[in-house]
């Protein structure tokens, strides 16, 4: 009887699947249950709730530490009030979006199938979009919650875009530990969304968040750009958690400068090949590509710092979700 709640749920999902491209919607679930459950006592709460996805969504919510997932669960439960509505509306506005991404995506990328199921849940806060392991399988996992936040409005539409990209390009690199690697992944999906939105603004290609990244890094791009020469085969996660995290950086960038850095890395490989061949290139083929950008990038800003070497390892052994 407990999960009676959920059977209205199972013709969301299929109405969810229906036309265009596919996905499953769990965030109404997480809608369904917070709203009902409201102002029940929080550990019993939590507990039906991790029962209940457990059953609808076998390791949607998982976490090795119990206690600290049980946390966020509370956390979520508790604050959602605050975002109900914008939630509600990313998930009205969603399916929509997702077909017109879909559709001018497939403008550029005609044979694209996505290599993993897609799906809308209340992420806890963690993501807006990223690929992760789910009940054993890869899926991509768009995060209603934080979209909600960020997304909701012209942004939406590029952001689908640059997750869907991910995807695509899933098809033909491969997720490697240098940091280079996830330079060359963020940086060209910000570029392939902005190449698919006329008139595109930094804040839909995400590069005002949590403060505007342009004006910043411009003001030391000799440095930044050295910086990146110095990383550029680093495989260890703190200088790949400057770029592409929030946080403070200790040489003074922004955070999250990487997605830019990437961005005009992406640009000047753009002006000797088109998207289609920058997103069929392997990882050998890449690095190439991007050490070439770089140094395009260096000389024109003058910088003093060496590039890269012309060959070093890749290795792949702690591959980064998309």
């Amino acid at each position: 009887m407990r999960r009676l709640w959920l059977l209205p749920l199972l013709l969301v999902l299929c109405a969810a699947s229906a036309p265009g491209l596919q996905f499953e919607d769990y965030a109404t679930a997480f809608d369904q249950f917070a709203s009902s459950t409201e102002g029940q006592p929080e550990a019993e709460r939590v507990h039906r709730f991790l029962e209940e996805f457990d059953y609808l969504a076998p390791g949607l919510y998982a976490d090795p530490d119990r206690a600290h997932l049980e946390r966020r669960v509370a956390r979520a439960l508790a604050d959602f009030p605050k975002i109900r509505e914008p939630y509600r509306q990313t998930v009205a506005r969603f399916p929509a979006a997702l077909d017109t991404a879909n559709t001018q995506f497939r403008h550029y990328f005609p044979d694209f199938v996505p290599p993993m199921p897609i799906y809308l849940a209340h992420e806890l806060g963690i993501r807006d979009g990223g690929s992760d392991h789910v009940g054993g399988k890869k899926v991509m996992l768009f995060g209603a919650d934080v979209i909600a936040q960020i997304h909701n409005d012209d942004s939406l539409l590029p952001f689908i875009e640059h997750e869907l990209f991910h995807l695509e390009h899933a098809r033909h690199f491969q997720d490697c530990d240098q940091f280079w690697c996830p330079l060359w992944q963020e940086g060209l999906a910000t570029y392939v969304a902005s190449v698919m939105t006329p008139n595109v603004t930094d804040h839909q290609l995400i590069l005002d968040a949590p403060q505007p990244i342009r004006a910043a890094v411009d003001a030391g791009w000799s440095e930044a750009l050295c910086l990146v020469a110095a990383s550029f085969d680093a495989a260890e996660e703190a200088p790949i958690k400057q770029a592409f995290m929030v946080g403070d950086h200790p040489s003074g960038l922004p955070s999250r400068y990487g997605y830019y850095v990437g961005l005009r890395l992406a640009e000047a490989a753009a002006r000797s090949a088109d998207v289609n061949q920058l997103d069929h290139l392997d990882t050998n083929a890449a690095r190439r590509v991007v050490r070439a950008a770089l140094i395009e990038l260096l000389n024109t800003a003058h910088a003093s710092c060496a590039p890269p070497p012309a060959d070093a390892a890749i290795t792949y052994v702690a591959p980064r979700p998309a």
